[in-house]
């Protein structure tokens, strides 16, 4: 492939020298240019592509130095290398052609295998630059089509990044994401379920956290938009020497059906509050705490008095809203810890952390709540409660029976009422 060289000297004679050699190199690829001043070489650069310079530094009017310096301030003139050939062989003249941004320096006279080897080698170094530029971009583009989040990080800053991420987040440009967030964790949001900074002991090594727990599980991160929507994403990260390859997933959609698919296998469809299946896993939970830290729990089941009256009179849409209401308001009246849950029908169960003395002025409180409560269609209702407490060698079974026959002494004496077995 033929190369433009373009030589800078205000002697015409060295311009000659220059041609010379370079027509007399065999099979030459070379193309030469010639100025007898910077003027007419910034001329010829503004006109021609030029692969290479040779530059004379003493000139009339301007210099080799400032031409190098009008070169290099150039955005597209700044990567052609520039050798300068001077008679000067001075340690200042020799620091100046580099500090201006020469590439090489020749002096005069000069040895004509020296000079072509030096041209040689700074025009195939050129050409290995643009390969890698052109690789570089080339695996850049590939990477900005990815749907994916990539990113390149030290764990303290954002090398790089794909066009994904700055659309996201409302970016421009990667300068602009790393003067608002300087680290991609700085992004995430504190979400329940969601990996982030606060569960992190030491910051510095958050990504070395995430990928030990990458070993036995996913790791999730929340995100907000430019649109301040939370989104979530899937991380997956690999240490690449000093640095670190991130790519985060966009699982939001799945995220969202997972969640759903748990409400609907945990929580009560009609009423939102848990279900049996849940109820168990939590009351399992309770009494292994219970057992370890000796504290105390009671239980209670409690029952809509004459609800198939309510059904048969007002019809099960009627009755349902009641199921609703009710659940909603005692929802309102426990305690954070406590558990309330629908057991079947018009039953529901509570288990309370607190001793059953304690835990009989609470659900009285509760009765007298439901009670004084108007439910639509219906007016009032009552409910009875069967109450228990958690004792020694108790399992779930041990504990419902117990409550079950307080329950029944509660209808069979009157309903509307908490009794204790």
């Amino acid at each position: 492939m033929e190369k433009n060289i373009l030589c800078i000297d205000d002697i015409k004679s060295n311009l000659f020298i220059l041609t010379s050699l370079f027509e007399s190199v065999e099979d030459s690829s070379y193309q030469i240019f010639i100025a007898s001043s910077a003027e007419k070489g910034l001329e010829i650069l503004l006109h021609t592509k030029i692969d290479l310079i040779l530059l004379d530094v003493m000139m009339p009017e301007v210099d080799g130095f400032s031409m190098a310096k009008m070169v290099k301030s150039n955005k597209k003139l700044k990567n052609i290398p520039i050798i300068f050939v001077t008679a000067k062989t001075d340690d200042e003249t020799i620091q100046k052609c580099y500090e201006v941004g020469g590439s090489d320096y020749v002096s005069k006279p000069f040895n004509h295998i020296e000079l072509l080897k030096r041209v040689d080698f700074h025009l195939t170094f050129q050409d290995k630059e643009r390969l890698l530029l052109k690789e570089k971009e080339y695996a850049q583009n590939i990477v900005d089509l990815q749907d994916n989040f990539i990113l390149i990080t030290d764990g303290e800053q954002v090398i790089n990044a794909n066009k994904a991420v700055l659309d996201f987040f409302g970016v421009k440009t990667l300068f602009t994401f790393q003067k608002k967030y300087h680290c991609i964790c700085n992004a995430f949001e504190k979400e329940d379920g969601y990996f982030h900074l606060g569960l992190v002991d030491d910051t510095t090594y958050w990504l070395e956290e995430v990928i030990e727990r990458l070993k036995s599980d996913d790791v999730i991160v929340a995100f907000k938009n430019k649109e301040e929507q939370i989104r979530s994403f899937a991380v997956k990260a690999k240490r690449f020497y000093d640095l670190y390859i991130l790519t985060l997933t966009d699982i939001t959609i799945i995220s969202q059906k997972t969640k759903k698919f748990e409400h609907e296998a945990n929580f009560d469809r009609l009423t939102q509050i848990y279900n049996r299946n849940m109820f168990y896993q939590l009351m399992e939970e309770k009494l292994h705490h219970a057992h370890l830290n000796q504290t105390d729990i009671s239980f209670a089941i409690m029952d809509i008095d004459h609800f198939k009256n309510v059904n048969d009179t007002y019809g099960h849409l009627v009755g349902d809203s009641v199921l609703k209401q009710l659940a909603s308001l005692v929802s309102k009246h426990i305690r954070g810890d406590d558990i309330f849950a629908r057991w079947g029908g018009e039953e529901f169960i509570i288990a309370l952390d607190t001793d059953k003395e304690n835990a009989q002025k609470i659900l009285e409180n509760i009765r007298v709540f439901i009670a004084e409560e108007t439910y639509e269609a219906v007016g009032k209702i009552t409910c009875s409660f069967g109450l228990t407490d958690v004792r020694k060698g108790d399992t779930i079974k041990s504990i419902t029976n117990r409550a079950d026959e307080a329950l029944y002494e509660a209808k069979e004496s009157g309903r509307n009422r908490v009794c204790i077995k």
